[in-house]
């Protein structure tokens, strides 16, 4: 089942590849920000679960493809990972699941492993077998409801940190009055 809707096009990447969505204000002292990989092919539905977990505060990197993955899996260390099952073909013209994803992850990375929830519009019993095998943290089918979502991925991680609260400014001067 597919989910429908727009797509927030803010800070968009065009050339496809890993995107990283900054935190609002960063402050020198603010508790790390937590960081959820979103591995999905299907734009819309990468946007909305993109959107429902950076209005929870977490910080949010995207792959469309396991080549992007890869790449993002080898240079960032995310605290979870969101990961559509069925995945289009990267650019290589090879086919990658998700599952395969978390196979060449546990034999690549055994040492650094990443908690996965597994996301996808196929028959339930099957992936959740699969899932499970695999030691996914959850599955969930599509479309995603928004507070499933946050309920695991915070039974996986945590909360978000809160943000940091604004420094006080300088109490203004009173302007002189003019005659």
């Amino acid at each position: 089942m597919r989910m429908t809707g727009q797509p927030d096009n803010q800070g968009a990447n065009p050339g496809g590849g890993p995107k990283a969505v900054a935190p609002a204000a960063a402050q020198p002292n603010a508790p790390k920000a937590k960081r959820v990989l979103v591995v999905e092919d299907e734009r819309v539905t990468q946007a909305i679960i993109g959107l429902i977990l950076k209005g929870a505060g977490y910080t949010v990197l995207s792959a469309k493809d396991a080549a992007t993955t890869l790449t993002v899996l080898r240079t960032e260390r995310p605290d979870l990972m969101t990961l559509d099952v069925d995945l289009s073909r990267d650019a290589a013209g090879e086919v990658w699941d998700g599952f395969r994803i978390v196979e060449w992850m546990q034999h690549h990375r055994p040492d650094e492993p990443v908690p996965f929830i597994i996301i996808s519009a196929g028959n339930p019993a099957v992936v959740q077998k699969r899932a499970q095998s695999l030691r996914a943290f959850g599955c969930l089918s599509k479309p995603v409801q928004k507070e499933t979502l946050l309920q695991m991925v915070r039974q996986a991680i945590g909360d978000a940190p809160l943000p940091a609260a604004p420094t006080p400014s300088a109490p203004k001067s009173p302007q002189p009055k003019s005659p």
